[in-house]
C-alpha cells in the first residue's frame, strides 16, 4: 500500500495508534486534532493484559516505555467487606503478560514518540465535513483527500452517524471524578487496585502508579458539577465521609486543583458495522467513536489499541484492496466489541441499582463468575 493517503481524525489513544500502524505500512498520514497541542490527560487507569499485548504489537513496552505498574491483585469490595479478589493470572496474564496501572499522559507520550516521519500532524483542526463521494476530510478552510479516513474522534463522534446512525451516545446519569496524587503525598495502599461499591450508586476505586504516585476515581449519580474545584472537593469529602480507609485519605491527599470530572456516557447499541466503503477506499470507526463502552470495566483504552493493531493486520493481509481490509476488520472486531459492551453495560446497570441492590448481588455472585469475566475481558491477542 505504498503512497496511499490516510486521514486520521482525532489524536487520542485510538488516533495515535492508528497513525502508527498506517505509517509502518508505508501510508502517508494526516493526523487532524482539534486541540492546539498533543497532550495526554492527567489521570490514571488500568490497562488490562489485552491492551498491554496491543501496545507490544505497536512496539511499545507498557512497563519500560510507559512506566506502567503491574497489577498483581485486583479487589472488588462493598463498603463493608471484600467481595472478590483475583490475581494477575486471572487478569489474563497466563502467558506472562501483566495488566498494569498507567498514567494516561505517559501512555500518550509513548504513542506520540512512535509516530513515523510520514505522519503529519495538524493541530487546532476541527473536522466538520467528510466527503463520501470523493473521499476526503476537512475543516472550514482545508481539505485532505484520502484513500482511507479513520474516524477516531471520540464518543461524541460527528462521523459515527454516517456509518451507524442508530448508535447514539447515552447519558448514564452519573459523573466520574478523578485524581492523581504524587508519590510523596500518596497514602499507603494495601493492594494494587481496588473498586469499592457503596450505597446510592456511589463507587470509589484507586490504583498504584509506582514512582508516579497513585490515582483514584469516584462515581456518583447526577450531572457535571458547576461549582469551583474547592467546593467539588468538599462535596466529595461529604459523599464518602463514612467510607472505610483509605478512601478518606486519598481524598484528603488530593488538592482541589488536581480534580477532574467527566460525565459517564456510552454508545448503545453498538454499531452493526464499523466501516463504509467509498470507491476504492473507505471510512472506518475506531476507539470510542466506534464503541465507547461504559467505563466501569476500564476497557476504553485497551479496545482502542486493539482496534489499531487489528486494522494494521487487516491492511497487511488485504494489501490490494482497502475495502476488503475494512470488511475483514469488521469481522475481526465486532464480536469482541459487542461482548465487552454488553458486559460493561450490564455491570453499570447493576452498580446503578440503588441502595442494597449492588451489595446483595456482590454477595450472591460467585467469585468464579467474576474471575471468568475478568479473564475474558483480558484474553484478546493480536491476530496473525
Amino acid at each position: 500500500m505504498q503512497n496511499r493517503r490516510a486521514v486520521v481524525v482525532g489524536a487520542g489513544v485510538a488516533g495515535l495508534a492508528g497513525a502508527i500502524v498506517l505509517s509502518e505500512l508505508g501510508w502517508r498520514v494526516a493526523l487532524l486534532e482539534r486541540r492546539e497541542r498533543l497532550k495526554g490527560d492527567d489521570l490514571g487507569m488500568i490497562l488490562w493484559a489485552s491492551g498491554v499485548r496491543a501496545l507490544r504489537a505497536l512496539g511499545i513496552d507498557a512497563t519500560l516505555d510507559v512506566s506502567g505498574t503491574p497489577v498483581d491483585r485486583f479487589e472488588i469490595r462493598n463498603e463493608e467487606r471484600l467481595s472478590s479478589s483475583f490475581s494477575a493470572a486471572m487478569l489474563g496474564a497466563d502467558d506472562g503478560t501483566p495488566s498494569v496501572m498507567v498514567h494516561n499522559a505517559m501512555l500518550y507520550e509513548a504513542l506520540v514518540a512512535r509516530l513515523g516521519d510520514s505522519v503529519q500532524v495538524f493541530p487546532a483542526t476541527q473536522v466538520d465535513r467528510i466527503d463520501m463521494v470523493d473521499l476526503a476530510a476537512g475543516d472550514a478552510s482545508r481539505r485532505w483527500d484520502a484513500d482511507l479516513v479513520v474516524a477516531a474522534d471520540g464518543i461524541d463522534s460527528p462521523t459515527r452517524p454516517l456509518i451507524a446512525p442508530g448508535s447514539p451516545t447515552v447519558d448514564a446519569g452519573a459523573v466520574a471524578f478523578r485524581g492523581i496524587i504524587p508519590a510523596h503525598r500518596a497514602p499507603e495502599r494495601t493492594t494494587d487496585a481496588v473498586e469499592i461499591y457503596g450505597p446510592d450508586r456511589r463507587r470509589f476505586g484507586y490504583g498504584d502508579l509506582g514512582h508516579a504516585g497513585a490515582c483514584w476515581w469516584a462515581t456518583v449519580p447526577g450531572g457535571m458539577r458547576p461549582e469551583s474545584p474547592q467546593i467539588q472537593h468538599e462535596l466529595i469529602n461529604r459523599w464518602f465521609a463514612d467510607w472505610p480507609d483509605p478512601v478518606g485519605k486519598f481524598i484528603a491527599a488530593t488538592r482541589p486543583s488536581e480534580l477532574t470530572q467527566q460525565p459517564v456516557r456510552y454508545v448503545w447499541p453498538v454499531p452493526a458495522r464499523l466501516h463504509q466503503p467509498v470507491g476504492d477506499g473507505g471510512l472506518v470507526l475506531m476507539g470510542d467513536a466506534a464503541h465507547g463502552v461504559a467505563p466501569i470495566l476500564a476497557q476504553g483504552a485497551g479496545l482502542a489499541l486493539e482496534d489499531a493493531v487489528t486494522l494494521g493486520w487487516a491492511l497487511r493481509h488485504h494489501a490490494g484492496s482497502v475495502a476488503d481490509a475494512l470488511a475483514s476488520y469488521d469481522r475481526a472486531r465486532l464480536a469482541r466489541i459487542k461482548r465487552v459492551a454488553r458486559l460493561s453495560r450490564r455491570v453499570h446497570t447493576i452498580a446503578s441499582g440503588g441502595r442494597g441492590v449492588t451489595k446483595s448481588l456482590l454477595r450472591a455472585v460467585p467469585d468464579s463468575w467474576v474471575q471468568n469475566q475478568a479473564a475474558g475481558l483480558a484474553d484478546w491477542r493480536p491476530p496473525n
